[in-house]
Formats: structure tokens, sequence, C-alpha cells
């Protein structure tokens, strides 16, 4: 008979080879994706954020999830349809439809469930417009996502071997000031990197938004952490073997995206 020390080894394991299995077969099909951009990369955007908001609402209203998420496919689907084809006055209503049916549904997290399809659906749209519509689309979008992949990284690996205070341990008990610092370092280190490849010159305006993204990626891990443990649920689901849901892996661009384009449309931030 196992010790319990072997059963907890193998359940490690096994996890492991499931994490790694999952990664193997989604990294190629994201980088393909983000490559090769229209309509590949809306596919992609479409695809992940219809099955977050399918997780998100599972959780706030579990008896109307199906319906709900029957309605969000449509008005994510129209949204990012009437941005490709240069409509953006109507971009922002298929959403609202989308919110205020949840809203209407009985329960008590309805507020909660029509929040995160605006905010999912927000991002999705967001990041459609920073790789299809700029100019400068592939890398921007890189840029992000190794911009994110560093934070994590970096967050863990700092908040690992130098400790210290927790930075929110309400909601996470595992993140820390050192890791936030951490994620900070390695994601300017990211944008100094895009910036002297693309264009033979480190931007210091792109080093310090990588440092401000990175800070707001973190704010997303948290904030679904905060989700999580208000709904008493370890991972948002098990879509992904071995690494839980879709929300469990995007958190931070979630709330990266947003605010990227943003600083992009608004203030011009250029990469080159």
């Amino acid at each position: 008979m196992q010790s319990s020390e072997a059963l907890r080894q193998e359940d490690t394991n096994s996890g492991l080879k499931k994490r790694i299995i999952s990664a193997s077969v989604m990294t190629p099909v994201a980088v393909a994706a983000v490559w090769f951009g229209s309509p590949y990369f809306e596919l992609l955007i479409f695809v992940f954020s219809v099955g977050m908001m399918w997780e998100w609402t599972r959780m706030c209203v579990p008896n109307h999830v199906q319906s709900i998420s029957v309605v969000c496919a449509v008005a994510l689907g129209v949204s990012m349809l009437l941005l490709a084809t240069g409509e953006y006055r109507f971009v922002a209503l298929s959403i609202v439809v989308a919110a205020i049916t949840a809203a209407l549904r009985p329960g008590k997290n309805r507020i909660l469930a029509a929040f995160g399809i605006v905010y999912i659906s927000v991002a999705a749209i967001a990041a459609q417009w920073l790789r299809v519509t700029h100019d400068d689309g592939l890398l921007m979008i890189m840029w992000l996502f190794f911009l994110v992949w560093a934070t994590d990284t970096g967050a863990y690996v700092f908040g690992k071997v130098i400790g210290g205070p927790k930075l929110a341990p309400r909601f996470s008990p595992k993140k820390t000031w050192a890791g936030l610092v951490g994620g900070m370092l390695c994601a300017s280190l990211i944008g100094g990197l895009i910036t002297y490849f693309s264009g033979d010159a480190i931007l210091v305006s792109i080093v310090l938004a990588s440092a401000a993204l990175a800070v707001i990626a973190q704010i997303g891990d948290l904030g679904e952490s905060a989700l999580k443990r208000h709904f008493k649920v370890k991972d948002s689901s098990n879509l992904i073997p071995g690494h839980g849901g879709l929300l469990d892996r995007a958190d931070g661009m979630l709330s990266v995206f947003p605010v990227a384009f943003a600083i992009v449309y608004f203030i011009g931030l250029s990469l080159r």
C-alpha cells in the first residue's frame, strides 16, 4: 500500500504531465494565431473570451449560465464583426445587451455576472484592435504577451526567493511585494528588449509603460483570485487539463489589454 507522501508525489507528477501536454498543444496554436493575424487571431480571442464568460457566469449565476453564454457569444461575435468592418460606433451596443441580459436574471450575483461580461468583452475588443487595426499590431501583441508572461515569472521567482511581506493576503496568500517588484523589473526588461530589437534604441517610455502594465497585470491576477475566493472555488473551471480554467491563465491579459489600448489610442504610445 502506497504511503500518503507517495500518493501526493504521484498526483503532483500527474498534474505536471497534464500541464506540459496542455501547454504543448495551446502554445503553438496561440503563437500561430498571433503571427498570422486576421481572421485567426479574432477566432482565438473569440473562443477564449466566450469560454471565460462561461466560466465567470457559471460562478455567478449557475442556473442561467447556458442561456447567458449563448447571448454573450452572439453579442461578442457581432461586436468583433462591427469592429472589423469599421462600425466603431455600434461596437459597445452588443456588449451592453449581453450585460443587461445577465443583470436581469434572478440571483444575488447577477450584477457581478454583468460586470464580468463587460470586462471580458472589452479586453477582447481591445486585443482585436491592437492586433488587427493598429499599424504595428503584431509587435504590439507580442510585447503584451511577453510582458504578462515575464510579469508572472518574475513575480513567482522573486516571491519564492526573497519572500517578505504579503501583497494582498486576503485575496492571494502567496503573492508578495518582492514578487510585484520582480514582475515589474522583468516586464521592464521585455519593454527594453522589444524596442531595442525593433528600432535599435531603448525607449524609456516603453520601459516605464511595461512596468506600469506589470502592476495592472498583477491587479487582474488578484481580482480573479478574489473572485474565486468569493465563490470558494480553487479554479475557474477544468477546461484546461492541469491548468484549471481559461480565466486562471488569462487573468493578467484581461486587465492589460484595455489599459494598453487606452495608452496607445489616446496617448499615442509607439514601440518604434
